[in-house]
């Protein structure tokens, strides 16, 4: 996956446009075949320049999602500034492939594992929806760290947990780090 995200970059950068499948080296062919839900984040210098993705299956397979969040955490990503061609080749890469999800039902988010574990959270009336990946940034270890993003990604000054609905998430990931 790594390495569809770094063509991805590559030929955007020299193109300013998005690659197509047969743009790319795609050596496991697998990834032609599954769907999967998938998070691509850019960092540069240690910082994030960008994230994307989506918690449900959307593409038909799992390059045309890996090309579709890649542009997008390239390009439209707005709480980040934008990549530069110069940055382009010292991006690091983090690729979150969702493993599994499960509704929240009998803990509490603080009781979940910010290191290993994201959530999902979805307002009950379907108005907001934010996430937040597991260690994603060092210096974010509990959920005190967290829940200031939390609060910023659904515009809420307080979260009220039971407003909620909440999705304990696990990922697969792979970096270039």
């Amino acid at each position: 996956m790594l390495e569809i995200v770094k063509q991805t970059v590559d030929f955007y950068m020299k193109n300013l446009q998005s690659p197509k499948v047969f743009d790319l080296k795609i050596e496991n062919p697998l990834l032609l075949e599954q769907k999967i839900s998938v998070f691509v984040t850019l960092y540069y210098k240690w910082e994030i320049r960008g994230s994307a993705g989506n918690i449900k299956e959307i593409k038909d397979n799992a390059v045309l999602e890996l090309i579709e969040n890649t542009i997008h955490a390239l390009t439209k990503d707005s709480r980040f500034k934008a990549v530069t061609l110069n940055e382009a080749s010292e991006l690091k890469i983090r690729v979150d492939k969702i493993s599994s999800r499960s509704i929240l039902k009998d803990k509490s988010i603080k009781q979940i594992d910010p290191t290993t574990s994201w959530v999902i959270a979805i307002k009950k009336d379907y108005s907001k929806m934010a996430c937040i990946l597991p260690n994603i940034n060092p210096k974010l270890l509990t959920w005190d760290d967290f829940m200031p993003i939390l609060k910023e990604k659904l515009d809420e000054k307080s979260f009220n947990e039971a407003d909620y609905i909440i999705y304990e998430i696990k990922t697969e990931i792979e970096t270039s780090y």
